[in-house]
Formats: structure tokens, sequence, C-alpha cells
């Protein structure tokens, strides 16, 4: 399936995100997941606690560590395209917009 966010496009099946439809980035199974949880979820505000649930299936503090890197790690790659953003929601989760 084939999604527009932004100016951009995400191919599940090839989990690949064509930012502004000119570069080509393969994600991980893990940035995958999560950044497919928060496209489903798309300008709601998301638990920590439901994303940890749902990708890592734990909620502890590792857990959680582990999704501060992952969140980092996709909004380096969506910096590319200015009109998609992950909002962190203090006490609460996140938010991706786009």
């Amino acid at each position: 399936m084939s999604l527009q966010i932004g100016k951009s496009t995400y191919v599940s099946e090839q989990r690949t995100l064509f930012i502004k439809n000119k570069e080509k980035i393969k994600l991980t199974p893990r940035e995958a997941a999560l950044f497919e949880f928060l496209l489903e979820h798309k300008n709601d505000i998301v638990t920590r606690e439901a994303v940890l649930q749902d990708i890592w299936a734990k909620t502890d503090y590792f857990a959680g560590r582990s999704m501060d890197v992952y969140i980092n790690r996709l909004r380096n790659l969506l910096k590319q395209d200015d009109s998609i953003t992950i909002h962190s929601i203090r006490s609460l989760g996140y938010r991706l917009e786009g």
C-alpha cells in the first residue's frame, strides 16, 4: 500500500519512503513499524505506552529509551520534507503531522 504524507510517499510493502518523490530511503523493520503506527494515527496524539506496547510489546525503561532512538532516527530522515513533523507532546506521547 502506498500512502501520501506531506510531500513524500511511503510504500509499506517495500518499507520505502520516497522523500519529495526524489530520495529513496529503505526503513528498517522497527523504523517501518513505528512509522506505520504513527501514520495510522496521523494528527492524533499517541501515548508512549501505546507505541511501546504495540511495537516493542513492553513498556519498561529500556524499551522506552530504544523508542526514543527510533523516534530521533525517523525525525532525522523526515527533516528533508519540511511538511512532515513528529511532535513530542510533553507527558503524553507523540503526534505525526503532515
